[in-house]
């Protein structure tokens, strides 16, 4: 059995996935731990500034994810068709619920368990049913046309993704909306949709962006956007986590300062969510430029290796599948990374593998396994 597992499995995905959660911990015991003042001279004297708290939960948010890799591993995936849309329905449920619940950080987007101190993010977990529901309908209308073409199906697609990015939306939580409408895009672009729909779309865009901008969006919302363009205007508000976040990677010059050394500003805690949504800022400061070129080039390895996985697919429902899951990742990385460097605005949406965090863990572990799962079932060649 372990003979055939390895001869199937994509070993190139498995060997930088554990190496990016392998740093992901590392880099949480570093930004975590209490200063290091220079005096340290034993192992214990080292062990005593760190907290072990959130790495021995995120290890545990890692097995819990490695068991949903097992199982989405195991169960061929053509067994989603007749069940996702009970799950898709059970998740919009459960973000209709959440606006029954009491905020978390000024969103409405977890349920908390304190008894266990945990939380489940309902918008993590929907972008894998959001990705296995557009591959089922694309699917279905590209096995017969060759491409998406049919009205009904794309109006479908479309709508079944921009109901969970609405009620995503009315949270509020903009990153999460923002990778639901990445997987759409890159979905339908998968699916050869017309380039009269995509320049429509893309017109579109353009029309109503400045009309939302001034009658839509809230003061709180443009003010973001007038900040992201220019962080100075608001340097202790809204525009503070930009800052040190820049300040921080820029003192990791080209080599960094090292991890579990003196004098960082994660470990100082200049730079806010240090181990979730801005880690990338810890990470390049202790490794500089080499390190985050590093974290950039495994994420980069994933991408196009799924690529290529999506192409030698055996049919189109996994062909979809692996563009969606592709799509999320890339979305994430993007994202995260462009607005710890002041590319993009800030969301507080996490770096996979990497951030501390179940849900997104969770939901990431569970696009590798249904990556491998289709892999896995690729057509193989003849002895």
């Amino acid at each position: 059995m372990l003979k055939k597992f390895f001869k199937y499995i994509d070993i190139i995905t498995v060997i930088a996935v554990l190496a990016l959660v392998g740093i992901g911990l590392v880099s949480i015991a570093n930004v975590l731990a209490t200063p290091f003042d220079g005096t340290e001279s034993t192992l214990a004297d080292f062990t005593a500034r760190l907290n072990f708290e959130y790495v021995e939960k995120q290890i545990v948010n890692f097995l819990v994810g490695l068991a949903a890799f097992l199982v989405l591993l195991i169960l061929d995936y053509e067994y989603l068709k007749p069940i996702i849309n009970y799950v898709y329905w059970a998740n919009m449920v459960l973000l209709v619920i959440l606006f029954l619940v009491d905020k978390t950080r000024g969103i409405s987007g977890w349920f908390v368990f304190e008894a266990i101190d945990r939380a489940i993010q309902p918008a993590e977990l929907g972008k894998i049913t959001i990705i296995v529901m557009l591959a089922k309908v694309i699917s279905e209308d590209m096995d017969n046309e060759g491409h998406l073409r049919s009205i009904k199906s794309i109006g479908k697609a479309v709508g079944l993704c921009l109901l969970p990015a609405i009620l995503i939306y009315f949270q509020p939580d903009f990153g999460t909306m923002f990778v639901y409408l990445v997987i759409l895009a890159v979905m339908l672009f998968t699916a050869k949709i017309a380039w009269g729909y995509i320049v429509a779309a893309v017109t579109g865009v353009l029309v109503i962006f400045p009309i939302a901008y001034f009658t839509i969006l809230s003061d709180e919302q443009i003010k973001r956007i007038q900040v992201f363009l220019d962080p100075s205007k608001d340097p202790m508000g809204a525009g503070y986590n930009v800052i040190q976040s820049k300040i921080s990677i820029g003192s990791g010059g080209f080599s960094g300062k090292g991890f579990f050394t003196t004098g960082t500003l994660a470990q100082l805690r200049f730079v806010p969510e240090r181990h979730t949504d801005f880690i990338f800022s810890g990470i390049v400061e202790g490794l500089g430029f080499v390190g985050g070129t590093i974290i950039i080039l495994l994420y980069f390895v994933l991408m196009f290796r799924w690529i290529w996985i999506a192409i030698k697919s055996k049919d189109v429902f996994g062909m979809c599948i692996v563009s969606g899951v592709t799509a999320m990742l890339m979305a994430h990385v993007f994202e995260n990374i462009g607005m710890t460097i002041g590319l993009m605005p800030v969301t507080g949406i996490p770096l996979p593998f990497l951030s501390y965090g179940g849900s997104n863990l969770l939901t990431s572990m569970m696009g590798v396994g249904l990556v491998l799962n289709v892999w896995m079932r690729r057509p193989q060649k003849k002895l």
